[in-house]
């Protein structure tokens, strides 16, 4: 049996990616280009020089890398994408990484080694490392939301102006002591989604002239328990505010919870406006007024992307679309007027 670059990295205890990267000429440290020059003698290791160069056939296969399968806005994207690709005759291998930079370091060099044509990537932050091996091998990446990466393409919604417009309808309703429940927690590792959320917030109090209060600024990572916390600080104050904005469905969920728990009424004690529109907005008790994100657009925007970079066409590259995001008005905001603010 052929030796392969597993072996290889096998035997050096190094990276699939760091092997990739000494094969096709890039700087590695000496040490490591040591061990893979003694690895390679030892094993008998001859590269693949075809495979090397621009690949002439095709597997058909599409790696999709996602944090986990239960990712309440992902998953239904991730299955409207293999949909899509398998009317195209691609067949795709879905690996999750769980927001760990090793799994999703294993989990593209998994997909390198399946020889896939081109991957779809949830990204977990704006370390591109992880990314490395599949830039060496000229394999397409398509990145979901999130981030922008200068040497990939981005798919996603506009979130600054989805938040913005989310705030302003709240200020429209008589709000001017707003509270936001935001994704920028340093567990995020500096997703770009939580901190455009969060410019659309400031802008929309900034354009109407609310002064911004720190403390109505709760960090949160995106999970139910951040969202459970930070509604708790939040409701806490003891200048508290009429309504909050809340970056993202888990956080809603946690943060409505706590709510329920404390027997807080909404909208008539605290108006609420989440980003994401998914199941539990038309479930909850009054339903949640909420911006939904387009996933049927971006599961088509990515796949088409996609496939114009496996075809070879790098025209405007990198791409970054981003997709109108819709508010949904429905009973959890209420009209105040500026006395009945005064008084809370």
């Amino acid at each position: 049996m052929a030796v392969t670059i597993k072996d290889v990295a096998r035997e050096t205890n190094l990276a699939i990616s760091t092997i990739s990267k000494y094969m096709n000429g890039g700087n590695v440290r000496g040490k490591n280009r040591k061990l893979i020059e003694e690895a390679v003698q030892r094993l008998g290791y001859r590269p693949n020089n075809a495979a090397r160069g621009l690949r002439s056939s095709r597997s058909f296969l599409v790696g999709l890398i996602l944090d986990g399968l239960d990712n309440q806005f992902f998953s239904p994207i991730a299955s409207q994408i293999t949909e899509r690709l398998n009317e195209q005759g691609y067949h795709v291998i879905v690996c999750c990484h769980r927001d760990s930079i090793k799994k999703a370091r294993k989990s593209v060099d998994f997909m390198l080694e399946n020889q896939v044509d081109g991957m779809i990537l949830l990204p977990l932050s704006s370390d591109e490392d992880y990314l490395e091996s599949a830039r060496i091998n000229r394999v397409p990446v398509v990145t979901l939301d999130r981030l922008e990466m200068p040497d990939f393409d981005m798919v996603g919604s506009n979130a600054a102006v989805g938040s913005y417009n989310a705030v302003e309808y709240l200020i429209q309703q008589g709000h001017r002591k707003i509270a936001v429940l935001s994704g920028t927690d340093k567990k995020t590792g500096g997703l770009k989604a939580g901190q455009e959320r969060l410019k659309g917030y400031k802008r929309a109090l900034e354009d109407y002239m609310i002064p911004l209060k720190e403390e109505y600024i709760a960090s949160g990572d995106f999970s139910f328990s951040s969202g459970y916390e930070g509604m708790k600080r939040i409701w806490q104050l003891k200048d508290r505010p009429t309504a909050i904005f809340i970056s993202n469905y888990n956080m809603t969920l946690g943060a409505v919870t706590l709510l329920h728990n404390l027997g807080i009424a909404i909208p008539e004690e605290l108006s609420l406006v989440s980003f994401d529109d998914l199941e539990f907005s038309e479930l909850c008790q009054p339903n949640l007024t909420a911006v939904r994100q387009p996933a049927e657009e971006i599961a088509k925007e990515s796949v088409d992307l996609l496939l114009k970079r496996m075809q070879g066409d790098y025209t405007n590259f990198p791409e970054y679309r981003k997709l109108p995001a819709k508010l949904f008005i429905r009973d959890s905001v209420r009209a105040i007027s500026r006395n009945a603010e005064t008084a809370t």
